[in-house]
């Protein structure tokens, strides 16, 4: 988690600022897009952000406990964005990041940088309107692979494994990979603890 810089604290710890914190958005659609909910435009560390009015809603879990969504709908009157939209297929799987910055602290980090995946989108002559959410499941496995003390997990004459001999098996094993001498393209791990559950 980011923490908010010194500025930022000071801005808001003030009892009368002409400073305000403005969110950002990177949507990386086929073309990258960057817009700024302002009514001028922003540049952050360079980068030019559009003023665009859009809506971030709150967080929302369905009644089958699925994992929470927010929902972001971007005005589409002039139809501006839409088709960066349908140039990426509708953008699902598309990665938005969500940046709150200060008016103060242009050229600094942002105070927040939030990174969503768009699961499904919805366009209608108001709105595009982006469902996110996590870019894995917390339901999901993880970690993703298994870490195995004296297992090799490549194929026998793999590109990872990498041998090309004469042998035509090989066990998987750490001591039968170094009889093919092709140790060096091991694919286990040894260093694993002997008291560890992988033992």
């Amino acid at each position: 988690m980011l923490s908010i810089s010194a500025i930022s604290k000071a801005e808001k710890n003030k009892l009368s600022t002409d400073s305000c914190f403005l969110i950002l958005l990177e949507i990386r659609l086929q073309n990258t897009v960057y817009i700024c909910y302002n009514n001028e435009d922003v540049t952050w560390k360079g980068q030019l952000y559009q003023a665009f009015p859009f809506n971030i809603g709150e967080t929302s879990e369905d009644s089958d406990g699925s994992d929470p969504n927010v929902t972001l709908k971007i005005d589409n009157v002039a139809q501006g964005l839409q088709w960066y939209v349908e140039a990426s297929g509708g953008g699902v799987g598309t990665l938005v990041i969500l940046r709150v910055v200060n008016s103060k602290n242009l050229n600094g980090n942002a105070d927040l940088e939030e990174y969503y995946t768009v699961l499904s989108c919805k366009v209608n002559e108001q709105w595009i309107e982006f469902t996110l959410g996590n870019d894995y499941s917390a339901r999901t496995r993880r970690p993703l692979d298994r870490y195995m003390k004296n297992n090799c997990p490549f194929a026998y004459k793999g590109i990872r494994c990498g041998y090309n001999g004469s042998k035509s098996s090989c066990k998987h094993t750490l001591a039968d990979c170094r009889s093919h001498g092709n140790s060096t393209r091991f694919g286990g791990f040894p260093g694993i603890d002997q008291k560890g559950v992988y033992a």
